[in-house]
């Protein structure tokens, strides 16, 4: 992509759901409905709850700039209908007319379909041509999404070597769902330091399973040294997206614990009241 790309088209590594919520109305306040509309969708896709109403808002705006031919409305106004599995085959037209005006999200998001069978007929092959053209440009989900379907050979003989290079690019993107499939191939390979530095990213993004490894890790000295006050904030953390199998863990570590430790855990993790409860287990 190029220096001028918009902020929303990079993946928010590490950015919390309520500045992402801020960063969408903030766009919204301002007229700027493509913005807006992108920065909900990155919070929806953290778990992030009440986002519909600002997405709803958008719509009347996006379908007058969609019929004065706004290709990035196109594939905003696509990826709403896609959500709300309404009128499939229009969503589908969309994206396709946003892909072929080069919208990378266009182009993603109609191999998406097309992969799956969603709203159109399966054509895998053609989606990963999508999917390829995508992440030439730089797109992250593009390039999992193609990682992925090389490695199950979707559209095309199984390759390894592609999905490795695939997986690796939208790792380096960002994609929480990419740096956690690339730390379980490292961890595999028994390079466990490694392994836990994507582990890290992903549950900096708010994926659950990463944050679930990671605790594990740094409980168990897996890649680094042992660390209960991280372990246990990642234990917690996981109670952000609705996961409470961190809890159970987090309740057996804190006997061994300091209460400094786990109010410590409990800061990292923004969950101060949920660790002054394991203070009763210590």
């Amino acid at each position: 992509m190029s220096e001028g790309v918009l902020d929303w088209r990079l993946f928010p590594a590490g950015v919390s759901v309520v500045e992402l919520i801020r960063r969408a109305e903030a766009a919204r306040s301002q007229g700027d409905l493509i913005s807006a509309g992108n920065w909900y969708f990155h919070a929806k896709r953290r778990g992030a709850v009440g986002v519909g109403e600002g997405i709803s808002a958008l719509v009347p705006g996006l379908e007058s700039a969609v019929a004065q031919g706004n290709a990035d409305a196109k594939a905003l106004l696509a990826a709403i209908l896609l959500d709300r599995r309404d009128d499939l085959a229009r969503a589908a037209r969309l994206f396709g007319e946003a892909a072929d005006a080069g919208v990378v999200e266009g182009m993603r998001e109609l191999g998406f379909m097309l992969t799956n069978g969603v709203g159109v007929a399966r054509d895998p092959a053609r989606a990963n041509a999508l999917f390829r053209a995508a992440a030439d440009a730089g797109d992250g989900y593009a390039a999992f999404n193609l990682a992925v379907n090389h490695f199950q050979g979707v559209g095309g003989p199984r390759n390894f070597r592609e999905f490795w290079r695939r997986l690796q690019a939208a790792a380096e993107l960002g994609i929480p769902e990419a740096c956690a499939v690339l730390g379980d191939q490292l961890a595999k390979k028994g390079e466990d330091g490694e392994a836990l530095v994507q582990y890290v990213k992903a549950a900096e993004s708010g994926h659950a399973s990463a944050m679930f490894a990671a605790a594990r890790r740094y409980r168990d000295g897996i890649g680094c040294a042992a660390d209960p006050v991280q372990a246990v904030r990642w234990f917690l953390a996981m109670l952000d997206r609705g996961n409470g199998d961190g809890i159970h863990e987090a309740i057996r570590m804190a006997p061994s614990m300091t209460a400094d430790q786990i109010r410590e855990a409990g800061r990292l993790s923004g969950r101060e009241s949920e660790a002054e409860s394991l203070l009763r287990h210590s």
